[in-house]
Formats: structure tokens, C-alpha cells, sequence
């Protein structure tokens, strides 16, 4: 085999590698299976999860993400206040508890953008 010809499979192994790696699957559970059945199974759902996606799902939080003294951000959905749907709205797949409904979703998320903790409040 030619210098150029060893030259050429390595390059082309290389980049076979590099595709896998970054073809490498998501390890989170975050695939939804149907409609959450509580507003517990959407916090436990983005436990783990990125920042943008919990955005798309859930549209940007209607209370003003805010900087805790740790460096973490808490990000609030209100339910009960109009808001920005997402595609969880979209699809209809959030808890349903009819009319009026008082609920907060709140996430903090770590400097990098992964959600660490969730509660509720309201929500019952």
C-alpha cells in the first residue's frame, strides 16, 4: 500500500471515529411516552436536562430567571398567569387539572445550564 493510500484510510478512519463520537446517544430519559399524569413527572423529567430544551418544552419561564448567590439560575413557570406556551402546550401533554389553576413550576439550573433540582408550588 502506497504512502498516499495509508495516508487516505487514516484520514478516513479518523473522521469514521469522529461521527461516532459525536453520533454518541443522549443517556437522559426525556423521550415522552404521553401526557404527563403529575406535575411531579415534569420536574422529575428535567432533572439532568439542558436549560434550551426545558425552554422548548415548556416555553420561557414567565417569571424572570434570577441569579442565586451560588451562581445557579431558578427559572418559574406560572400556570395560573398568562404565559409564552411551549410544545408541551402544543401537544397538550402537561397535567390536566381543569379551569383555574394555581401552580408553579420552579427550576435551578447550574452554571453550565443543566437543571439540578425542581418543586412545586401550588399545583395540587
Amino acid at each position: 500500500m502506497g504512502k498516499l493510500t495509508r495516508m487516505a484510510v487514516t484520514v478516513m478512519g479518523c473522521c469514521l471515529f469522529v461521527t461516532m463520537a459525536g453520533c454518541a446517544a443522549d443517556t437522559s430519559k426525556r423521550d415522552v411516552a404521553g401526557p404527563y399524569q403529575t406535575w411531579d413527572d415534569v420536574i422529575k423529567r428535567w432533572i439532568g436536562g439542558k436549560t434550551p430544551d426545558l425552554y422548548i418544552e415548556l416555553g420561557p419561564p414567565n417569571l424572570h430567571p434570577h441569579e442565586l448567590e451560588d451562581g445557579r439560575t431558578e427559572m418559574v413557570w406560572d400556570f395560573g398567569i398568562d404565559r409564552m406556551p411551549g410544545q408541551a402546550d402544543y401537544y397538550d401533554i402537561l397535567p390536566l387539572y381543569g379551569g383555574n389553576l394555581n401552580c408553579q413550576l420552579h427550576f435551578i439550573a447550574d452554571k453550565e445550564g443543566i437543571i439540578q433540582e425542581g418543586h412545586r408550588v401550588g399545583c395540587e
